[in-house]
């Protein structure tokens, strides 16, 4: 099966990886404009074919759509050219399968997915949901794609908004939620190094428990904090203002993906 990957930013070069990792049986071809992207590709793939140019490319059976959503209508004037049936999987945010197959044409049959950073490390979770033409056997090629590097849901696509919030921009909240906790160590007098590492390490192991032995988010918390203790006490200063910061956070993710969809 050959596979065609619009665009090698940073989403797109980490799938190309974890497909590279898994040994996904698939031929495949870069269209990536950016020459110092395709350059940097080029030294860790050397027999991978990297172009510059859409019209470079073949034939493909698979695209995968991973350009920023202002240049789909450019991009689409090359979907449309196809000449057979092609399965379109989408990462763009924001835009939903109806425009997609609107902008491909009827040839594509559209996939729309929400992965996420942490398919680096075979982490990963992917929201997935099918849009018009897109066939059983489609849906099951997309899961098996991701599921290289971690977990695949299918959603609904009016939820994919919320996910591209959630889980998608997710690593980024969760991460900066890591560095403000260490840099309040620092400040209290651990060793900026050593914050750090703790600070990771303890989500990580975090993320590992709520997993691994399926208890809620809330659970953990009470298992945690002993009343009148140490937890207890900081759970108390970060409730009057958690929630309503995590509120503004997706809000604002979620509107930042449809003003992106409208181009």
């Amino acid at each position: 099966m050959k596979l065609a990957v619009l665009g090698a930013g940073r989403m797109g070069s980490t799938i190309l990886r974890m497909m590279q990792r898994a040994k996904i049986p698939m031929t495949v071809e870069v269209c990536e404009p950016d020459d110092k992207v395709r350059g940097a590709l080029a030294k860790e793939w050397k027999e991978m074919r990297l172009v510059s140019r859409l019209e470079e490319l073949g034939e493909p059976e698979v695209v995968l759509l991973a350009v920023k959503p202002k240049t789909l209508k450019e991009t689409a004037v090359w979907l449309k050219e196809r000449k057979s049936s092609y399965l379109l999987i989408s990462i763009l945010a924001g835009v939903e399968t109806p425009k997609l197959a609107k902008e491909a044409g009827a040839k594509a049959r559209v996939v729309r997915t929400m992965p996420n950073q942490a398919l680096r490390q075979n982490e990963g979770v992917t929201a997935v949901c099918a849009g018009p033409g897109a066939t059983k056997a489609d849906l099951e090629t997309v899961k098996k794609i991701f599921a290289a590097g971690g977990h695949v849901l299918e959603v609904d696509e009016e939820q994919m908004d919320a996910v591209t919030a959630l889980s998608g921009s997710g690593p980024a909240f969760l991460a900066k939620w890591a560095e403000e906790l260490a840099d309040a160590a620092a400040r209290a007098g651990v060793a900026p190094a050593v914050a750090e590492a703790l600070a990771a390490r303890t989500m990580l192991g975090t993320g590992a428990i709520l997993v691994r032995e399926g208890i809620k988010p809330g659970e953990l918390c009470a298992a945690v904090a002993s009343p009148g203790g140490t937890t207890e006490a900081g759970l108390k200063a970060m409730h009057p203002g958690l929630k309503a910061l995590a509120e503004k956070a997706t809000m604002a993710a979620i509107q930042r993906a449809k003003e992106l969809a409208r181009g």
